[in-house]
């Protein structure tokens, strides 16, 4: 996990924990602390995306080794 993406994921746990707090235990209404959740479910959607590129590009990234490992073995192949 990059330093970026941890910090997006745990800024938007603090986001649903204050909205947790001001909703649950001050009693204030929620037209007051609504924003806190979209905060912290904007936060959640932007981590799981950022980590959804990350992970294509791994696998795209592998894959590319898994065919010059693969071409490497057919010349040996080819050689003998």
């Amino acid at each position: 996990m990059k330093l970026v993406e941890s910090i997006i994921l745990f800024a938007s746990l603090a986001f649903l924990t204050m909205f947790v707090d001001q909703a649950l235990y001050k009693q204030v209404p929620l037209k007051d602390s609504y924003f806190f959740l979209m905060f912290a479910v904007a936060g959640f959607f932007y981590y799981t995306y950022r980590r959804g590129l990350r992970i294509m590009a791994e696998k795209k990234n592998e894959d590319a080794k898994n065919e010059e490992k693969s071409k490497k073995i057919a010349d040996r192949l080819k050689r003998k």
